[in-house]
């Protein structure tokens, strides 16, 4: 039987992907034998961190209970457009507290998962460095409802985020690469 780790770790892995650990950021980036590279050209992101279990939980609130201590999870994390793949195995806890904007989890089954890899870091994922559709229209030369035509048409790479569940999101060398390769298809040949 796993253990508590290993169960998750293997409830992440693609099955689109059987070389791959995880899959995150719209699908435009893999953790593969410890490192992460870019879907399209498996190149190494640059500065790519693990985020783990622990990592990404660590500041989630507290609280004692008689029967030990335990974290509070946001229930919007668990189900609905928010709900995040890592805390699916949080689910059967949410039916025991009732109607509530948390879900206590005890802490012995966050600790069981930290070290588990959930997620990454890049610098080209700091916020002040993802686009819109109106900086990739910019970069372009074209205009922002093309460039919302070509994420309709599934035409592009998919956000790496959406802000809002409206704004979807990009990096640079995810438009970079892409858009190189739209360059190239257009070229005549000769």
């Amino acid at each position: 039987m796993l253990d508590a780790g290993a169960e998750l770790e293997a409830a992440l892995r693609p099955l689109t992907w059987p070389d791959a650990e995880l899959v995150v950021g719209g699908g435009n980036y893999l953790r593969m034998g410890g490192t992460w590279v870019y879907t399209a050209t498996r190149q190494p992101v640059p500065g790519a961190e693990d985020v783990t279990f622990g990592r990404r939980y660590s500041g989630a609130p507290r609280a004692s209970r008689d029967d030990g201590e335990v974290v509070l999870l946001d229930r919007d994390w668990l189900e609905g457009p928010d709900a995040r793949p890592e805390l699916r195995w949080c689910i059967p806890l949410a039916t025991l507290g009732g109607p509530s904007a948390t879900v206590e989890v005890p802490v012995d089954e966050v600790v069981a998962r930290s070290a588990v890899v959930v997620g990454l870091w890049a610098p080209e994922l700091d916020p002040a460095a993802l686009l819109t559709a109106s900086a990739i229209a910019r970069l372009l030369g074209v205009t922002r409802s093309t460039v919302n035509a070509y994420h309709a048409r599934q035409q592009m790479p998919p956000p790496v985020a959406t802000l809002n569940q409206r704004v979807p999101l990009w990096t640079r060398p995810v438009i970079d690469h892409w858009a190189a390769r739209q360059t190239r298809r257009r070229r005549p040949v000769h």
